[in-house]
């Protein structure tokens, strides 16, 4: 009776694991176009609060909001769509590999200008959290501002 007591035991806590996945609820589109929407109206406070944890240790709210705006973004999208959502493997800039949604932006400005922004989404904790592109991440880990004119992105970046 003991053994039986023990396995059912076992099994309801394998069932509560499988039940209580870590897979995000919210729509990645329209999570990676609030990020876009926050970080392009030069809210980087609120963008932080969805930031990896990882990224937020090596970018401390306070040095992460004085840094960005540093160079606020001037040139508003007038429009912002997603063209696409992929499954990919994203190197966080601690070097570790997860698994994200790679949630592609297209970004259309005044003038016929058109960008278009890849925004990696990684799960935690159930809620989506997006990262920093890695050079960004070192940036930030040797203490330095990104948007400092010594440190725009490498070419292939």
């Amino acid at each position: 009776m003991r053994l039986l007591a023990v396995m059912l035991l076992g099994a309801a806590a394998l069932l509560t694991a499988c039940g209580s996945s870590s897979s995000p609820k919210d729509d990645p589109r329209a999570f990676a176009l609030n990020v876009v929407r926050l970080i392009t109206h030069n809210q980087y406070e609120r963008a932080w609060v969805d930031l990896h944890p990882e990224d937020q240790r090596v970018a401390p709210l306070q040095r992460y909001v004085t840094c960005e705006s540093r160079t606020p973004v001037i040139a508003i999208p007038i429009n912002t769509k997603v063209v696409s959502v992929n499954d990919e493997s994203v190197g966080l800039g601690n070097g570790h590999f997860e698994k994200s949604k790679a949630v592609d932006v297209s970004m259309d400005f005044e003038g016929g200008f058109n960008v278009v922004h890849t925004v990696h989404l990684v799960a935690k904790g159930g809620h989506w959290k997006w990262i920093l592109p890695g050079w960004r991440f070192r940036e930030y880990q040797a203490d330095r501002c990104p948007v400092d004119a010594a440190s725009s992105p490498p070419p292939d970046s």
